[in-house]
């Protein structure tokens, strides 16, 4: 059973009670990410996240991680587009520390300018690093597609220039912003005392108060899915290829008809796109399809890596395979496979503390409702074969966006002008 739990300053406890485990999960969920950002303080929720492991007014840097590892947890954070979530795995015995430690992060950071500056190093590093990783170059041409003039569009680490013009004001700034407690969730999965549980979490986060004055930079509006296509030239023995099409938000309940449709595509060994392109012509190593969602929009992304040689062949396939879905190349059968295999991959990604936690948190953070799994098992079941031919129809017979990366001299660009299936 999941809980709900909402203290006076409006932060709010999120709870699962697993009996059978040992171990409890601990994330503080915050509203806070690079779609809530500013184009001149980009890279800032990332920077944060950071920043806060350097010390608070009650421990330094290592102490913060040898109080959780020393008694056997684990600690960590990260930071994506909409939400930074800071998180602790204990034995149930030690949940107290996992709250006295998470409190002490949010609420008694030193963020000294030594610290900053320091940090900026570190992260400009990250940065370099990702312009050498072509899958990383390939996502974010592909985000500065789709997303061109939206927020969504912003890279979570940021860019050298805005990282470099990070300060302490900047970050007081932005915390007051972002961080304050009708803005955070606290998740918590695993065996632990349900009265507890609360009285912990009012004894060490009741207190946080709100930034009344602080002005909200909540981008409330919907983004606007753009069309169109983008070459990144990179030498490399490989070219990446990634196609988009406009999909549906997490709040809306036919992204799981989208997801049938992503599994029988390329979600997995037995899927078209692998046994056609991969096992029977031997043209990639890697070919996949997956739904990206955030709050309210989302994508269906077919990735594929081959030879540039190969580029037209891979492309012309792909399209191929989703013209066959749109003219009705499908089964129930297909479809109810589709479905217990989706169903199999939610159950499995649920077995433990930590995986539950981040649902309950994320859900809460960014829907404002619990979701037990039993519902969401109901509505894949109810699914039928004709809403997810409506979907192939509505989402895949639209315009779609590409990305490739790779050496331009031997791509053949005019391939992709060519961005619209029909039957």
């Amino acid at each position: 059973m999941i809980n709900l739990y909402k203290l006076d300053n409006n932060l709010r406890l999120v709870y699962e009670k697993v009996d059978t485990v040992k171990t409890v999960s601990v994330g503080a969920w915050i509203l806070a990410g690079s779609r809530y950002e500013t184009k001149s303080e980009n890279g800032i929720s990332h920077f944060i996240e950071h920043i806060l492991f350097k010390g608070t007014k009650n421990r330094s840097s290592k102490e913060i991680v040898y109080e959780i590892e020393s008694i056997g947890g684990q600690i960590n954070a990260f930071t994506a587009k909409e939400y930074t979530c800071f998180y602790v795995r204990v034995l149930d015995e030690f949940l107290e520390k996992a709250f006295e430690i998470l409190s002490d992060l949010l609420l008694n950071p030193l963020i000294n300018p030594e610290d900053i500056e320091k940090e900026k190093t570190v992260i400009i590093e990250e940065i370099n690093m990702s312009k050498d990783d072509p899958e990383e170059i390939l996502y974010q041409a592909l985000n500065d597609l789709i997303w061109k003039g939206e927020t969504l569009s912003y890279p979570i680490i940021g860019k050298e220039s805005t990282v470099k013009r990070i300060d302490r004001n900047k970050i007081l700034n932005f915390m007051r912003k972002r961080y304050k407690p009708e803005n955070v969730v606290i998740s918590v999965a695993g065996n632990f005392d349900e009265a507890h549980l609360i009285d912990l979490c009012e004894r060490y986060f009741g207190s946080w108060e709100r930034y009344l004055k602080s002005k909200d930079t909540n981008n409330s509006s919907e983004p606007i899915f753009k069309r169109g296509a983008v070459i990144k030239s990179k030498k490399s023995d490989q070219a990446q290829i990634a196609i988009a099409f406009e999909g549906f938000g997490q709040e809306d309940e036919n992204v799981y008809k989208l997801l049938i449709v992503s599994n029988i595509l390329g979600g997995g060994m037995s899927s078209r796109l692998f046994q056609k392109v991969r096992e029977e012509l031997g043209l990639v190593y890697s070919i996949n399809s997956f739904v990206s969602t955030y709050k309210d929009v989302g994508t269906l992304i077919v990735y594929a890596g081959t030879s540039p040689k190969n580029v037209g062949v891979v492309y012309k396939e792909i399209l191929d395979q989703i013209k066959l879905l749109i003219r009705g190349n499908l089964t129930p059968d297909e479809v109810e496979v589709a479905k217990q295999q989706i169903k199999g991959s939610i159950i499995f990604g649920l077995e433990n503390t930590s995986s539950r936690m981040s649902n309950l948190g994320k859900n809460m953070l960014l829907l404002n409702r619990i979701i037990e799994m039993q519902e969401i098992i109901n509505m894949i079941n109810s699914i039928k074969f004709d809403q997810v031919m409506d979907i192939v129809r509505e989402v895949l017979t639209k315009e779609f966006s590409v990305a490739v990366v790779g050496n331009k001299k031997e791509i053949d660009s005019k391939i992709f002008e060519e961005r619209l299936v029909t039957e």
